[in-house]
């Protein structure tokens, strides 16, 4: 939840990266982990020692009810797996479960970890 004049306090920190930081955050709907950070590329991985997240902070995207477009600007939603969902909704109703995101070919184990915290039904 920190702005970017917290987060220049950060060792390693600057305007450059704040301001990345938060965009990246935005864009996700929060950080469920301090370890999201090492996605953001070139930051320091000092940093996440300094960073605590609040998991229950992360604002969630239905997946029953966004568009095509609108999936996909999620970061760990590419085109093909927003496509797999409309798709999949289209033909066999509501996706109910995560375990059904695991039926789609488009979706890695890696896949689901990473988006099971973001999704809600």
């Amino acid at each position: 939840a920190a702005d970017t004049t917290a987060l220049k306090k950060i060792p390693g920190i600057g305007t450059y990266y704040a301001r990345r930081i938060v965009a990246y955050r935005e864009r996700l709907g929060g950080f469920y982990s301090a370890s999201q950070l090492a996605e953001i590329e070139g930051l320091p991985e000092s940093a996440s020692a300094f960073v605590t997240v609040d998991p229950s902070a992360v604002r969630r995207i239905n997946v029953n009810r966004l568009t095509l477009d609108q999936l996909r600007r999620h970061p760990y939603i590419n085109y093909y797996q927003a496509r797999d969902i409309v798709d999949y909704r289209r033909l066999r109703g509501k996706i109910a479960d995560i375990r059904q995101l695991r039926l789609m070919r488009s979706f890695t184990d890696k896949d689901i970890e990473h988006i099971a915290h973001y999704i809600e039904y």
